[in-house]
């Protein structure tokens, strides 16, 4: 019996002091798992500018493109300018067959001569019948005749000024000048080419401003003013941002497209842009400067369903945003408000401060209160 009661104290003790082991070793792993340290990438939050921007497509047209027409359906005798030379406005481009135009000129300034010379001496007389006529040493028919014949010298004279004037404008036409400042964009004619009212001579194209047309859809008609700020980008410079304005908005909505054109205008004082080429638009419709910024990715988004009664019909969906901070390496978990987010950051209103250091990488395998280890700080 005693060997037995041993047996029973022994074999007591044995479990009692494994249940301490287990129990102990429960403990380690907790303590082990608690002590654990997360790698994570970190930024400090910074003040940046934040841009909302709704994005078009649209081509490069030349601020203004002119047609020069010869008005005169004559053969080109002279060209004074060709393609891609840089015109002033009221530089002399090409000469039309004028000499015919030229003796006009000459017929009517002569007769012209001629009929002043009439009237001179139909004043004369004028003034000799009236004088006679206050003697009552003329007929009335005879002072009546006077002076019919004066009034018509002095319609001959008007008849030949306007004759000689039209003779002079059309001889100035003869020589094609520039209607505006530009670049010569096309030719049509030779020397020795007849003229034709249907087909300009020259193209002038205004490349220091260039323009985009751009279909702006009519939900976001309302967003779009003059005067906005608009950022361009080409295929032929990868990479490089150009700067524009919205210059104006068409006033009328098209019925069949429901949209409504603006016109995007940048300066190309350069000359780098060419009229035809593609373009992307991005227009900046709201814009927010020196606010407090992160990155988009930094932010942890948790959505929630609250139920107000009477089924799911009659809920609530609610996003809250949180992201972690470092703080003597330990992750706090901190709520925010956002406001505008673009390109790859997004505004903080409220929740974090300048210089706090928001993880980027790894914020998803910890939780409030972890232990991390910094590997990087971003910029």
């Amino acid at each position: 019996m005693k060997s037995i009661g041993q047996y029973l104290r022994l074999s007591v003790l044995l479990i009692f002091a494994l249940s301490l082991f287990n129990c102990g070793g429960s403990k380690v792993e907790a303590t082990t798992e608690n002590k654990r340290v997360f790698p994570v990438q970190v930024v400090p939050v910074v003040r940046g500018n934040v841009e909302n921007k709704i994005a078009y497509l649209g081509n490069l047209e030349a601020y203004r493109n002119v047609k020069v027409y010869s008005t005169i359906p004559t053969k080109i005798t002279e060209l004074k300018v060709d393609v891609n030379d840089v015109v002033k406005e009221g530089d002399l481009l090409a000469v039309v067959d004028n000499v015919k135009i030229k003796q006009g000129v000459l017929q009517a300034e002569a007769g012209l001569k001629s009929a002043q010379a009439q009237y001179e001496n139909m004043q004369t007389e004028w003034k000799r019948i009236q004088k006679l006529y206050k003697q009552n040493a003329v007929s009335q028919s005879q002072y009546d005749a006077v002076k019919t014949q004066k009034e018509a010298a002095e319609a001959a004279v008007n008849q030949m000024k306007a004759g000689l004037q039209s003779a002079r404008e059309q001889l100035k036409d003869s020589y094609i000048k520039a209607p505006i400042s530009g670049i010569i964009s096309s030719r049509n004619y030779n020397v020795g080419d007849q003229t034709s009212p249907q087909l300009p001579v020259f193209s002038i194209v205004q490349m220091d401003r260039i323009k985009i047309k751009i279909d702006i859809v009519e939900s976001q008609v309302s967003m779009v003013y003059p005067g906005l700020k608009a950022y361009i980008k080409v295929d032929t410079y990868p990479g490089e941002v150009f700067m524009g304005k919205v210059d104006k908005v068409y006033p009328i909505i098209n019925p069949l497209t429901r949209t409504i054109t603006a016109e995007i205008v940048i300066d190309n004082s350069d000359r780098r842009l060419k009229p035809g080429g593609f373009a992307r638009v991005e227009i900046v419709t709201t814009e927010h400067e020196n606010v407090l910024v992160i990155p988009n990715h930094a932010v942890i988004e948790k959505t929630t369903l609250k139920y107000l009664g009477g089924g799911l019909s009659n809920s609530e969906i609610k996003t809250d945003y949180f992201v972690f901070i470092v703080q003597d390496s330990i992750a706090l978990m901190k709520k925010i408000q956002t406001g505008l987010s673009s390109d790859n950051k997004v505004e903080v209103s409220s929740g974090l401060k300048m210089g706090d250091l928001v993880v980027t990488i790894g914020q998803y395998n910890i939780s409030d209160s972890s232990l991390v280890q910094i590997v990087e700080e971003g910029k």
